[in-house]
């Protein structure tokens, strides 16, 4: 009776934990892993760290002014004093464009970095909602068996009792009941998991125990690209145009451009042109006497570039633009396979989901009901009982587990496609 009644509070508690919380629907799911998520928000934080960049990108060189002042022994011989100013700027001709272009770039590159990490983000959160709703039906099927299993229990201690059955079988029934109550248990446990890891891609993983998968929403993606199915070859087409990390990797191979170009217009001369004015006080030495006078100096610095003969770091640009390159062609040999892979992996969990049909599941839970009232009646064994039920269970987990594995694949696939 005690095992019969902490049973009872578990299924309770355990259905009131289910009914409380709040429906989340996987649009609902999304918004908020899109409004919640902290790996996201830093990753958008790179969004506007390169706006910052090409902001400084377009400063001007700072011009230098200096001041100086001479007194040529004024006080003894009377030579005089004297005081210049002089303003100077330096010109970096192609160097600032240059700068400009490449910080433009490396925005670009981060937009679509940014975007890639939103599809990779957008396909984690749709297949572990789909797991979620996975363990949730598989939670909620281990219930029922340890239900109906708690219900047999309780008939065979009834029959132990004005002695229509043996001891032994009693005892089996209980041990049977139990090892349900076990697995419910652990089912509910990855359950959990699962919203857990849910609630944290929201950014909260207090959220776990607020919400609850909508259990039809399993599958509720479909792969609708138009009116006739296009071949795998359009499909890697598509992806190849669609997808951001392939943009990222273009953009790569522009930054490196971008990033050559700079370094050849650093090799540019640079030149320093000045602008002074000097004041000179009277000098009152008897042997060289002079007014007072000012003066205007205007002057270029030149420097020469022997620097230019080492063209290392001209060369190592250039081979980061050809690995730019090489990476691209990578990257587009890697979206191919994934869309081929994605494919081949919905096409296999279609077929299979396919094979599991409805039909399949009710003529397997009528076989299991027939076995259950002849149990009743003494018509077949425990084991046969057993026996019927292990594989009316198998049959409902498999039909589980392929409606999620279908799903989670057209996920994957739509991802591949950037659809």
């Amino acid at each position: 009776m005690k095992r019969i009644i902490s049973f009872a509070i578990s299924f309770l508690s355990a259905t009131a934990i289910l009914s409380a919380a709040t429906p989340l629907t996987l649009d609902s799911c999304l918004s908020a892993v899109i409004n919640g998520n902290i790996g996201l928000a830093a990753e958008r934080l790179n969004l506007f760290i390169s706006d910052a960049e090409e902001i400084a990108a377009r400063v001007y060189n700072d011009p230098t002014i200096g001041v100086e002042y001479a007194n040529n022994d004024d006080h003894r011989m009377q030579m005089g004093q004297s005081v210049s100013v002089e303003l100077g700027y330096t010109f970096s001709p192609g160097r600032r464009g240059a700068a400009i272009d490449l910080a433009h770039s490396e925005k670009q590159l981060a937009r679509a970095l940014f975007d890639d990490y939103l599809r990779c983000l957008r396909c984690e959160a749709t297949i572990a909602y789909f797991e979620a709703i996975k363990e949730k039906q598989l939670y909620v099927l281990a219930l029922s068996f340890s239900e109906r299993m708690d219900a047999i229990a309780r008939g065979d201690s009834l029959s132990l009792a004005i002695g229509e059955i043996r001891k032994v079988d009693a005892m089996a029934t209980g041990i049977e009941a139990r090892k349900a109550q076990a697995d419910a248990r652990a089912a509910y446990a990855r359950y959990h998991d699962a919203m857990l890891n849910l609630a944290l891609l929201m950014g909260d993983p207090k959220l776990a125990d607020s919400f609850e998968p909508v259990t039809e929403a399993m599958p509720c993606l479909s792969l609708s690209l138009g009116e006739t199915e296009p071949s795998d070859a359009d499909l890697v087409a598509m992806a190849i145009e669609r997808r951001a990390d392939l943009r990222a990797a273009m953009g790569n191979v522009d930054v490196a451009a971008k990033a050559l170009t700079v370094a050849r217009r650093e090799r540019n001369v640079e030149f320093d042109v000045t602008l002074g004015y000097n004041y000179n006080t009277e000098v009152r030495n008897e042997i060289a006497p002079a007014p007072k006078f000012s003066g205007m100096t205007i002057g270029v610095s030149i420097p020469l570039k022997f620097s230019n003969h080492n063209r290392g770091n001209i060369q190592a640009s250039q081979y980061r633009v050809e690995q730019a390159r090489l990476q691209y062609d990578e990257a587009c040999q890697a979206v191919e396979s994934e869309v081929i892979s994605a494919l081949l992996n919905y096409r296999t969990a279609q077929a299979l989901l396919t094979s599991l049909d409805t039909a399949t599941i009710a003529e397997s839970q009528q076989i299991f009901d027939s076995y259950l009232e002849a149990y009743t009646h003494g018509d077949v064994s425990l084991v046969d009982l057993l026996q019927v039920r292990n594989n009316y269970e198998e049959i409902q987990q498999l039909r589980i587990e392929a409606q999620c594995e279908t799903s989670s694949a057209l996920a994957r696939l739509l991802s591949a496609l950037a659809l």
